[in-house]
This record gives structure tokens, sequence and C-alpha cells, in this order.
């Protein structure tokens, strides 16, 4: 059922250019894996300057392509946005007469694909759908819009499979089965589920379709636009340049808050290691560990708290970008919104405006109180190290205070011991004062070592308490 005149796919992906942290070579690793997205031959210029707005292609602007049997055209449009590289690859069936069924979208889509040879953006990607119906036509804007959807959805992994074949349009049989899948639907396209808003544009309808899971860094951004008639389609043409601004702007946002979520599960590991390494020191069986383990432990501490002291901040690096894209974002919202004025009435695109307000109430909320919570955590972790540390110190000096006293002790009992009899006949000297103890100085054991250290011990004790009492006075 044919429902579409000259229906068009284009794909709007986006690599990092640039960053604070890149070096020279790893610079030109990212402009020479952008470059492999374009055909071998197209004239890529990237001078090093600063600017907002660059094309790639100075001499040509665009690189036309066409398959070998003329049935789809196309073309290439590389840009630079400030540290951004951006590329626009536009995919049409080459017939502006004949209506074609929606299905066209998943051999328009596999051609896309199959030109990239499985290069991917690293900062997302936008599709965008478009088409202008016939007059004669019956049925709705969103029931054929719906239709593109589900076929565009079930062409992902068909189109990826064919990427190590020949040209798409080569394979009639796969295309078959395309359309024939397509028409069950999907499960992964959810029509209601994906639908975040529609808008009109030059007379015709537009939809939003969106799908994002930040942790695991999945994107999946659609715009479908159907028009009354061809010189409508026309006019919408002239936007392309602020889109790929626009959709730039979004999918930096979106890939900023997905970093800013890999940040904090990183950070959260880290406390965890932490905690559990100050428990275990705590722990009341911590004292029977040798000082080398707890000084492993201790390190160890001080390993994760110095990563996590680094990665902190790149949680604020991360609401930094979101903030400024989202400016530039509104900014060129309101001159695609002036464009539209110019160019003709009946435009409603306030449903692109609910981005704004999502990035703001959620996102960037969200990546403030993160920053706030884990910067309390950080200095939580220091505090209860540092009383580790005091707690340590404590310890070992109560320990050196315990050995001291043993040294006085023994120090102390054994010069007076020496003082009472230098031929070290210290049992007879004992049984002078005890006079029941002298038979027992015949026994060699008892003279040469019981005695002996029995008296280092008494006076060594006797000199302690003496000790204790010049010190009390002296406080006193």
């Amino acid at each position: 059922m044919s429902d579409i005149i000259f229906p068009t796919l284009d794909l709007f992906l986006y690599d990092l250019r640039d960053a604070l942290n890149l070096t020279e070579a790893e610079k030109q690793e990212k402009q020479a894996k952008f470059q492999a997205k374009l055909p071998a031959d197209s004239k890529f210029f990237d001078p090093d300057l600063e600017t907002k707005y660059l094309e790639l292609l100075p001499k040509q602007k665009y690189y036309d392509f066409t398959t070998a049997n003329d049935t789809l055209e196309g073309y290439y449009y590389p840009v630079r946005l400030n540290d951004t590289y951006g590329l626009q690859i536009d995919c049409s069936i080459n017939n502006q007469t004949d209506p074609q069924t929606p299905d066209c979208f998943a051999r328009l889509r596999a051609e896309i694909e199959w030109r990239l040879q499985g290069e991917r953006a690293t900062l997302g990607q936008t599709w965008m759908l478009s088409g202008w119906l016939p007059k004669t036509s019956s049925k709705s804007y969103e029931y054929i819009a719906k239709s593109c959807y589900h076929v565009f959805q079930t062409a992902a992994n068909w189109s990826q499979d064919l990427q190590l074949l020949s040209p798409p349009e080569s394979s009639k049989k796969q295309e078959k089965e395309i359309t024939q899948g397509a028409k069950l639907f999907d499960k992964g396209a959810n029509w209601s589920q994906d639908l975040h808003g529609k808008g009109s544009l030059f007379g015709g309808e537009v939809f939003e379709l969106w799908r994002y899971q930040p942790l695991n860094q999945v994107n999946c951004h659609v715009i479908i636009m159907l028009f009354s008639d061809q010189e409508s389609m026309e006019k919408a043409a002239e936007l392309y340049t602020d889109w790929m601004g626009l959709f730039s702007y979004r999918n930096k946002i979106l890939w900023a808050y997905s970093q800013s979520r890999l940040i904090k599960k990183t950070l959260v590991a880290y406390y965890k290691q932490v905690e559990a390494n100050q428990r275990l020191i705590s722990d009341e069986n911590a004292s029977s560990f040798r000082d080398q383990t707890i000084a492993a432990k201790l390190d160890d501490i001080q390993n994760y708290l110095g990563n996590y002291t680094l990665d902190l901040p790149k949680l604020n690096f991360q609401n930094q970008i979101i903030e400024i894209n989202l400016f530039n974002y509104q900014t060129r919202l309101e001159i695609i919104n002036q464009k539209c004025q110019k160019l003709g009435a009946d435009n409603n695109l306030e449903f692109l405006e609910t981005f704004s307000k999502e990035v703001k109430e959620n996102y960037l909320l969200q990546v403030t109180k993160d920053y706030d919570i884990m910067e309390m955590a950080l200095r939580l972790l220091e505090t209860r190290l540092n009383a580790i540390r005091s707690q340590i110190e404590l310890e070992k000096a109560e320990r050196d205070r315990t050995f001291q006293t043993l040294v006085t002790v023994v120090g102390a009992g054994t010069a007076v011991t020496a003082l009472m009899d230098f031929d070290a006949k210290q049992c007879d000297t004992l049984s002078t004062l005890i006079p029941p103890f002298k038979k027992s100085c015949d026994n060699p054991w008892i003279n040469s070592v019981i005695v002996p250290v029995g008296l280092i011990l008494i006076f060594g004790v006797i000199a302690l308490c003496f000790k204790k009492i010049l010190s009390g006075s002296r406080l006193g």
C-alpha cells in the first residue's frame, strides 16, 4: 500500500573532536575515526582554528552518491561545531512522483548503515524520516508515521546484517523478508511508549520518538516529518543546518548525563572500598593485625581516596557541559522558530521545548545533587580516616609507654642489684636479711637465676613507684 512520496532518511551523527585532556595524538586519532565515516576520495579539510560552524568539504560542501541501479540517491555533509564533529548522511528514493510504501525506509536505513561500515557515533545520533503524502491519501499523518517508525525500527538488525554484503538494494529477498517482518511490528518499536511529542511544521505534522537509558548509554532519537506537498518539504529542507546544531546540543547533553552516571557509579565503588577497609581496621579484632597489615590497608584507602578526589570534579564538569549545551539548545530552537515564522505559518514546535524543561528539572538537578552528596561523602571518609590514624597513633604511643615502663623496671632493678653485691652473691646477701633462705643458696639454679631475677623485679617496681611519686609531686 503506497502512502508516501519521496521518502527521505537523514542521519545526524556526532563525534568528539577535542577535549581538555586529549593529547595531539589522540586528537588526530579522533579526526581519523570521524573521517573514516566519509568516502575515501572526499576532500576533507579541518584547519586548526576556533570556529562555531565549519563545513569540512569546502570545495564541494556535499559529497553526492547514487546506488548502482539509481534507485537511491543521497549525500554526505560533514561539519565542525566548536569541539564536535557533525555528519549528516541523507538518503532518499530517487523518485519524486510515485508514492512508496513505508517499507522503503528499511532500504534507506540499510543503505546508510552499509555505507558507515560499522562506524558509530561517539556522542550520539538522531534519525529523521520525512516525505509528503499523496493528495488522494485518506490515512492520517499519525497512522502513516506509526507505520514508518515500526518499519524503521525493525530494519535496525537487518541493516546491520547487510554490512558485510554488497549494497543493500541488490538483495531483493532480504528486503521482502523485512517487509513481511515489519507488518508484524517489531516488539522493540513501541509507538505509545516511545512517542514524546508531536507538533506541526509548514502544514505537515512532526513526531518525536525517543528511548534513553543513561547508564547503558542507549539513546535512540527519531524525528518523523510528514508534509502535505512537495513545496512544504522543500521549505523544511532549509532548516537542515539548524537541525544539525540543535541535535548536536541535545546529544551532547544526553552524552554528558550518561557520563555523569558512570562517574557516580565509579565514585560509589571507591566509597565502598574505602569504607570496607576503614571498617576492617576499626574492627575489634584489628588489634591482632600486624603493623604491616594496617599500613597496607591505609595505603589502599589513600589510593582509593586519591582516585575519588580526582574523579569528583569530573562530575561537576559534566554538569557544566549540560548547562552550556542547554543554553545553546534553547538559543538554536528560538532561531528555528523565527525562521519557521518567516517561511510560513501553521508551525508548532513546542514539543521540542519540553526537552529543555526535562534537562533543568531532572538532569541538571540530579547531577548537582549527586556532586553535593559525593563531596560530603568524601569529607566524611577523610574525617573518619583522620580519626583512625589518631587512634592508631594513640595505641602505638600506649605500647611505647608500656615498653618504656618495662625498661624502667628491668634497668632500675638490675642497677640496684648490681650495687648490692659486685661478686654476684646476691643469695648470701638475701639470706642475711632472711635467715631461713640460707639453705636455698646451696642450689645453683636458685643462686644464679631466680634470686637475681627476683631482686631485679623487686627493686625495679620500687624504682617505678618512686618515679610515679616524683611525677605526681611535680604535677601537684
